[in-house]
């Protein structure tokens, strides 16, 4: 799953070495490498992006491919961008905690929420940090990331797609996909649940579009620090337009019985437009693959004693 990545940046380094000690084939090489550059891109750097001037943005549209920089802080790693469970001072962690005492920004969770917090084992890397064999972290098990989760861990490019009646928000990342009704529905009351729930939006105005999300699968996480959710969860969205290459991101979690009261996940997030021909790679989750990875790195947990 995760070797792809890697393959990926280390090929045009054999390229390189090619068209400079082999002459004879330069041409024939160079041809060929126009062609894979339009498969399986990466994401450019923050860099890249500082200083450039963008166009209006256009009116009631989010359509595009958008990518979220890695130093902006899309991996998440460590949970939800605003509500990191890591102490003070520290980009790691040393783990083994049972609750997140201590933690930058701590979350205010009711009774039953920390409850439900103590019963997920993160492998992650955060103040609870467990051993990867040792987690229950359901993507672990290749389970579906489910939403928010999606937008909360491995936040990376997204596609996203406008019709008459739909927004569609495709996610690379474990093969991951939303659909957003704006037809008007009301969300449902009483449906089975799903991975992603049910989501209705409305443009609030010519530059935000508005999504809420109920109806999210019991069990599922929140984020990759393990945070849970009751079956109260509503999520909001708030997808801003800024200008023809730069949007905004919001996400608040909204659930009475697990917080007291509703929490920023995600503030102003912010996507970065990509070309049409943007080629986003493919990030599956293969049970076969992940076993590999378990055997490897499923031990390897921070000592909570070492400081």
């Amino acid at each position: 799953m995760f070797k792809r990545l890697l393959v990926s940046a280390v090929a045009p380094l054999s390229l390189t070495f090619c068209l400079a000690f082999s002459p004879a084939v330069r041409a024939q090489t160079a041809a060929d490498n126009v062609a894979q550059d339009k498969w399986n891109n990466i994401s450019p750097l923050r860099s890249t992006y500082a200083g450039k001037k963008s166009g209006p943005a256009p009116v009631r549209d989010i359509s595009g491919i958008w990518d979220a920089a890695y130093e902006d802080g899309g991996r998440q790693t460590s949970g939800a961008k605003e509500h990191p469970a890591v102490l003070p001072g520290r980009n790691g962690t040393r783990g083994g905690q049972v609750d997140e005492t201590g933690i930058i920004s701590p979350l205010p969770y009711t009774p039953a929420g920390l409850a439900a917090l103590k019963r997920n084992l993160p492998s992650g890397p955060s103040v609870r940090q467990v051993p990867s064999a040792k987690s229950n972290d359901p993507i672990n098990r290749c389970d579906p990331l489910g939403f928010p989760y999606m937008e909360l861990f491995e936040l990376r490019t997204l596609d996203v797609v406008q019709t008459k009646n739909q927004v569609l928000v495709i996610s690379p990342f474990y093969g991951n996909y939303r659909i957003i009704w704006t037809d008007g529905r009301a969300l449902p009351k009483n449906e089975e649940a799903r991975w992603n729930g049910y989501s209705v939006g409305k443009w609030l105005n010519d530059y935000d579009f508005f999504i809420e999300t109920n109806g999210l699968m019991p069990g599922s996480w929140i984020d990759h620090a393990g945070r849970p959710h009751s079956d109260a969860l509503r999520v909001e969205e708030t997808w801003h337009r800024v200008d023809r290459d730069n949007m905004q991101l919001t996400l608040k979690i909204i659930d009475p019985k697990y917080y007291t009261e509703p929490w920023l996940a995600l503030d102003k997030f912010p996507l970065h437009l990509q070309p049409a021909d943007f080629d986003i790679q493919e990030l599956r989750c293969a049970p076969s693959e992940m076993d590999k990875y378990n055997d490897n790195v499923g031990d390897v947990v921070l000592d909570p004693k070492k400081k």
